[in-house]
C-alpha cells in the first residue's frame, strides 16, 4: 500500500511478530507547553468535573520505549509506514469483539518525520479499516499532558469519552498526566 504525498511516497507494510523474532520496539516521545487540568469535586448529588487547557511553567517531556508485539496486543493488526523507504511510523490496532470497537494500541511517528502528514495518513487508514470491519467506534487512550496528540485526535473527529485519574499513579492529577479515553464514532 503506497500513496504519493507531494513528492514523497508513503508506503504502509503489514508486520507480524514473525517479521521481528527479537521484538519490535519503538521510542515514543512528546513535549507540550500546556496540559489539560482535571478537577473533580464530589457534591451531595454527584460530581463536578472540569478539564481545561492550562499553560505549563516548564514544558512537559515524555519518552518511553514500547514493544509493539506485547501479549495483550495479540490479534492486533500492526503496520510500519515508510517515507521514501525510511521507517517513519508504526500503528497497531485491534478489533474488540466484545464491544464492537477498534482499539488503537499504538500510533508512533518518529520525531524527525512529524508534521509531514504521516499521522494523518495512518488515521485515515484506521478509519478505512474500521469501516471495512464494520465497528461502531474507534477508541484510544492518551494523556492530558499530550496536548499535541489530543489536538490531532480532535481534528480527526475524536471526542472525550472518559478518564481515569489513577491509571499511572495515585497522583495523576497532581502530576498533570491523567489518562483520557477518546473515541471516533462511525
Amino acid at each position: 500500500m503506497g500513496v504519493w504525498w507531494g513528492i514523497h511516497m508513503i508506503t504502509l507494510y503489514p508486520v507480524t511478530k514473525k517479521d521481528f523474532p527479537n521484538g519490535k520496539t519503538v521510542s515514543y516521545q512528546y513535549h507540550s507547553n500546556s496540559y489539560y487540568d482535571v478537577r473533580m469535586e464530589q457534591t451531595a448529588i454527584g460530581w463536578n468535573c472540569t478539564i481545561q487547557l492550562q499553560p505549563l511553567a516548564q514544558p512537559f517531556e515524555k519518552q518511553l520505549v514500547e514493544e509493539i508485539f506485547e501479549e495483550y496486543k495479540k490479534g492486533s493488526e500492526s503496520y510500519v509506514a515508510k517515507w521514501n523507504k525510511q521507517e517513519a511510523a508504526v500503528i497497531v490496532f485491534q478489533k474488540m469483539d466484545w464491544n464492537n470497537t477498534l482499539l488503537i494500541h499504538d500510533l508512533y511517528v518518529e520525531e524527525s518525520f512529524k508534521n509531514r502528514g504521516i499521522g494523518q495518513y495512518l488515521m485515515n487508514y484506521v478509519k478505512q479499516r474500521a469501516h471495512e470491519i464494520n465497528v461502531r467506534a474507534i477508541v484510544l487512550e492518551t494523556q492530558t499532558s499530550n496536548v499535541p496528540a489530543i489536538q490531532f485526535y480532535l481534528k480527526n473527529g475524536f471526542a472525550l469519552v472518559g478518564l481515569n485519574t489513577i491509571s499511572y499513579s495515585n497522583e495523576d492529577i497532581k502530576n498533570k498526566e491523567v489518562r483520557i479515553e477518546m473515541a471516533y464514532t462511525m
